[in-house]
């Protein structure tokens, strides 16, 4: 099949927006008689508790002024709420979110008959500060409202706020310790290896004030309240106010810990910390953890393939084993921080897998290597604790610091030092927090790699997370044996559905700007022995039993996109009711990648899994786009500028994706009554916008045509794109199918629920429209949540139109997170029609012809 170049679009054209047209709908609330009744007790008990509060912390903490968190839950939407706060002295706003409540007697959705449903009710949660005055406006609104009394000039918005709270009290123990399972693992340390000494490290972050004197003030704080419980701070203070993150390492020893977990089970909340307002969570501080096989098997000499060139790709992760025959050379070794010197012969395996993955992609599938060399900047290294001395990020050291410093050298450089790598546009974080699952609102980690894509145009390729725990699927081995195939997915796509809130991502990967990569079940080894190993999940076009689950941030689609990852097999149930554990084995089946081994041979290789590698490998496809990119910008050096090269690869990283073969499996086993109307929503978690095929996007054939495009677009804008039709389609039944990419970066507004601050959008053609095409695969409302619009259309009935004819594909761009977007938005856009292979229609000559006849004209 030959295979011919990418078409570009010509510059678009800007048009006016269209007028829009959208109303809201609104749940049924309660009278205003039936909110004073429920309301009423609790604002009593917030004023009962700051006035507790505020005993505890003056007589503990000289000249502090006693504050009190308020979360304000509410049902619907009540537009400009931070101005009402910004209006009312003594309130500060901290930050907001959506939520979804149950429905119930008070609140609850009505359908077009205006019947009750059982359908979530939407809402929004906001967090405020208060202060002594703070408080006593709010209560005073409270009671004006209450009596139906005029509200101030200004304050009128809390006419809507009182109608619409749900519940309205303090930020507490739930969220500080026991959502974060602070208290849970505090509980767990204390039951084994009890010494009263021993220091126990973690976490504080605290609310982000805009007040930097509140900020040092805070600190001083903490550091006066760990010293009366015998702990100390063990990191320098983080602070980031371009991604609202203040916080802090510590450590308490265990009769510290003790005495806290007792008070917290009796509600004595008598020792201030645990009455301190400014302090958001308390989390643990294991972090970053990555293991790797420790055996490995011998590997033949590495192909002769010349390297040249900047590098493109950097890789953040351990020290690899650089001097490995099949990364000598390749490999740009950047360790400012020199943590190869914590490392012994044979830990350098995670970093050393990644590189390999890269580079080479799995040596089982004997590609050539990339042309260029890699960066690679290591931030961590080897546990001393850990048994298998698994690679990791220290608990003194925010991994946030590391990300950040990393990436600054790249671009700015580091003192005196000039920028190390300004060429890269793809960095890989094949890493997760295993500490911090993403709930409601984006980690400060994942807004840093947004803050960081944005300011320095670079994409950020990013893992899921493992999900290594046991497989019970109520079956003995012998039992499971005897089912079939599709008996054996449908069992464990079931007991992945049923552990669904387990398997959320791990941080950083609900960032906006990144694409996050989930792991197929797929490799290309060849299996010579099953060594009573058992495929739970025997399909290809699945994602694998140990990838997790989205959604992302706003219910958007993550993970983006699937890539091998491995088979991964479990030993069996020894009978029913046991559960199916993780096989660790580095025989076959999985990927080949290179390892350093305890004789520091440098052709040692060995077999891994897991969704680490999977973005390995999407890293490298992202690699491979920018070569085809460049080969685009050498003979046309005005059709893609160098701040839009990373989010054109982004663009066509995702256009390869589709989950045609998935869909049918996953309705087929996971769609039930319950899920039936938003299915298409529920199917993104597990396979996003699907399994990525990257040769479909490095070039095209006669019967598929892709066509690029890409720009900066402000506020209010259209960017129009025409694609021209073939006139070997027009009026014919042929199958076509029309695929519709759109990416890009956008600032972030940490303090607003929405945080992304650009949104941008097209509209699918419609059935109506020339092609007559029908939606496929993903849910319309999904697509536009995220930074990524991923759209497949198809059919097969006749078309409808004339030579010459175009289609209209018009991109729109609107302020999300801001009043006013200032910013140009840098976005790539991807289009691809085909028909099936050997059709006799010249699909791309067609639509080649019409291109370059547009482009001499506008010349």
């Amino acid at each position: 099949m030959a295979e011919l170049p990418l078409l570009i679009f010509p510059q678009a054209k800007v048009v006016p927006p269209p007028i829009a047209r959208f109303g809201i709908s609104k749940p049924h609330m309660p009278s205003k008689n039936r909110q004073v009744s429920r309301l009423t007790t609790q604002f009593n008990e917030l004023e009962r508790l700051f006035l507790a509060d505020k005993a505890v912390l003056v007589d503990t903490i000289a000249g502090m002024e006693p504050e009190m968190v308020l979360v304000i839950e509410t049902v619907g939407h009540i537009e400009d709420f931070q101005r009402a706060i910004a209006n009312t002295p003594g309130l500060e706003w901290l930050a907001e979110w959506d939520d979804e409540f149950e429905p119930d007697d008070d609140f609850y959705t009505t359908n077009s008959k205006k019947e009750k449903t059982e359908k979530y009710v939407e809402g929004r949660v906001f967090l405020s500060m208060a202060n002594q005055r703070g408080l006593n406006e709010l209560l005073n609104l409270w009671k004006r409202w209450k009596h139906n009394q005029e509200l101030p000039f200004g304050k009128g918005k809390w006419k809507d706020v009182f109608s619409q709270i749900k519940v309205i009290r303090r930020w507490g123990l739930q969220e500080q310790f026991i959502d974060t399972k602070m208290l849970e693992i505090w509980q767990e340390d204390l039951l084994y290896d009890y010494s009263a000494e021993e220091a126990v490290n973690f976490q504080i972050e605290f609310f982000y004030r805009k007040d930097t004197a509140l900020r040092k003030q805070n600190e001083a704080v903490i550091k006066q309240l760990l010293t009366q419980l015998s702990g100390q701070i063990i990191s320098p203070f983080l602070d980031y106010p371009s991604i609202g993150f203040h916080a802090v390492k510590a450590n308490l020893p265990k009769k510290s810990i003790q005495l806290i977990v007792e008070k917290i089970h009796k509600q004595e909340l008598d020792i201030v910390l645990l009455k301190l307002p400014s302090i958001m969570f308390f989390r643990p501080t294991g972090q970053t953890a990555v293991s790797s096989p420790s055996e490995s098997q011998p590997i033949e000499a590495a192909p002769d393939s010349p390297v040249a060139g900047e590098p493109v790709v950097a890789i953040l992760d351990g020290v690899p084993f650089s001097q490995h025959q099949w990364l000598k050379n390749r490999i740009r070794l950047d360790d400012v921080d020199e943590l190869e010197t914590h490392y012994q012969r044979g830990d350098r395996k995670h970093g050393t897998a990644m590189a390999s993955l890269v580079i080479h992609g799995e040596l089982d599938a004997n590609e050539l290597p990339l042309p260029r060399p890699v960066y690679f900047r290591p931030i961590m290294q080897p546990d001393p604790l850990s048994r298998n001395r698994d690679e990791y990020v220290p608990d003194e050291i925010f991994y946030e610091d590391r990300i950040e410093r990393a990436v600054r050298r790249m671009f700015d450089g580091d003192g005196d030092v000039l920028a190390q790598a300004p060429t890269i546009k793809i960095i890989n974080l094949s890493f997760g927090d295993p500490s911090r699952q993403f709930i409601h609102t984006p980690s400060p980690c994942a807004k840093l790699l947004d803050w960081l894509a944005w300011k320095y145009k670079v994409l950020f390729c990013v893992s899921t997370g493992n999900f290594s725990a046991n497989f019970d699927l109520h079956i003995s081995e012998n039992d499971f044996e005897k089912s079939s195939d599709d008996e054996k997915i449908k069992m464990t796509l079931q007991a992945m559905s049923s552990t669904i809130n387990d398997r959320k991502l791990l941080s950083p990967a609900e960032s906006l700007n990144a694409i996050t990569v989930g792991a197929s079940h797929q490799d290309s080894s060849i299996i010579t022995t099953m060594a009573r190993r058992i495929d739970i999940l025997p399909s290809p076009n699945l994602l694998s039993p140990i990838s997790r689950l989205g959604y992302g941030f706003r219910r958007s689609i993550k993970p983006e996109i699937l890539l091998p990852g491995g088979r991964q097999f479990y030993d069996p149930a020894l009978r029913s009711g046991m559960p199916f554990k993780l096989n660790q084995s580095i025989l076959p089946p999985g990927q080949r990648v290179a390892t350093e081994r305890l004789e520091a041979e440098q052709s040692a290789s060995t077999y891994t899994r897991g969704t680490s590698n999977a973005t390995a490998l999407a890293t490298r496809a992202a690699a491979k786009i920018y070569e085809v990119i460049n080969t685009i910008r050498a003979e046309q050096p005005e059709s893609v500028k160098d701040d839009q090269v990373a989010v054109l690869i982004k663009a066509l990283l995702v256009h390869g994706a589709s989950r045609a073969d998935s869909d049918t499996i996953l309705e087929q086993h996971l769609k039930t009554a319950n899920n039936s109307r938003q299915f298409k929503q529920y199917a993104s978690k597990f396979i996003g916008y699907g399994l990525v095929n990257v040769d479909r996007v490095l070039a095209c054939t006669e019967q598929r045509a892709t066509v690029i495009g890409c720009g900066e677009i402000r506020e209010k804008q259209v960017h129009e794109y025409r694609f021209p039709l073939p006139q070997g389609l027009a009026n014919t039944k042929d199958w076509r199918r029309l695929t519709i990419t759109l990416a890009w970066f956008t600032p972030i507004n940490p303090n607003h629920r929405y945080l992304r601050q650009a949104k941008l959008f097209f509209e699918p053609p419609k059935q109506t429209d020339a092609l007559n095409l029908k939606s496929q695969e993903s849910d319309r409302h999904q697509v536009r949540r995220g930074t990524v619009q991923h759209e497949i259309l198809e059919s097969e009935k006749v078309s409808d139109y004339q030579q010459g004819d175009e289609l209209v594909i018009p991109i729109q761009c609107n302020a999300d997170a801001v009043d006013k977007l200032d910013e140009k938005i840098p976005y790539g856009l991807a289009v691809t029609l085909e028909v099936k292979e050997g059709v006799n229609i010249q699909i791309y000559q067609e639509i080649s012809a019409h291109i370059h006849a547009q482009v001499k004209i506008k010349q």
